[in-house]
């Protein structure tokens, strides 16, 4: 199976295509927002380096945020397009768990706790399978009761001082690269998981927009 998957749902832009359960290729960006300047062209080139067709695509696979509005809008765009223009399904999954994917511990005694930035000090978090937002404050209390944390998702890079002070150093201890949901990831991932019409596919926000709000 032949699957390509892009996820841009915060800072960072990935692109990846595998075939069988194996990464052929991805390319991956953290060079600020410019997603829809370069998403188009990288799709295009990404299928073309690994000698595909268009055509030859089984399943898509996209991250639907919550992350940025913009963000998450460029990567839909683009994969809903394709599996209409194609009638090939398409997978969606969340950023938080595209994150928990991707990190692989090898320690079941330590909890890997995904968390996004959700600007105003709050987080975006999983809780019982549905995402919400709540205060970095409160977010860190819950914590406490673990001796064993692992922080990743961009929430480390915006409060990593009061992560550092109030959870120790080991709960922000990945490599930078680890704290961006990947598009291998979620190539991989979308291999076991079944596919549904592009028109089925929703983003998750999780808040209204800055300007939605303010009016």
């Amino acid at each position: 199976m032949k699957i390509l998957a892009i996820e841009s749902s915060g800072s960072s832009l990935s692109i990846a295509i595998s075939e069988n359960g194996n990464i052929v290729t991805e390319y991956f960006y953290n060079a600020g927002k410019i997603h829809s300047d370069v998403v188009v062209p990288l799709t295009e080139k990404i299928i073309k380096d690994a000698k595909w067709e268009l055509k030859d695509i089984d399943k898509f696979a996209v991250s639907i945020g919550p992350g940025s509005f913009t963000g998450i809008r460029v990567a839909m765009s683009v994969i809903k397009t394709l599996a209409q223009t194609l009638s090939k399904p398409v997978v969606a999954c969340d950023s938080l768990e595209i994150l928990k994917n991707q990190l692989n511990i090898g320690k079941k005694e330590t909890k890997i706790v995904p968390a996004i930035d959700a600007l105003r000090n709050e987080v975006y978090v999983k809780q019982k399978n549905e995402i919400i937002i709540i205060p970095i404050e409160k977010f860190v209390k819950n914590l406490k009761k673990y001796n064993n944390i692992t922080v990743i998702g961009s929430a480390v890079f915006a409060y990593r001082n009061i992560l550092q002070k109030e959870l120790g150093k080991s709960s922000i201890s990945l490599q930078q690269w680890q704290n961006f949901p990947r598009a291998a990831t979620l190539a991989l991932m979308a291999e076991n998981i079944d596919g549904v019409s592009f028109d089925k596919i929703e983003p998750i926000y999780g808040r209204k927009s800055w300007a939605e709000e303010n009016k």
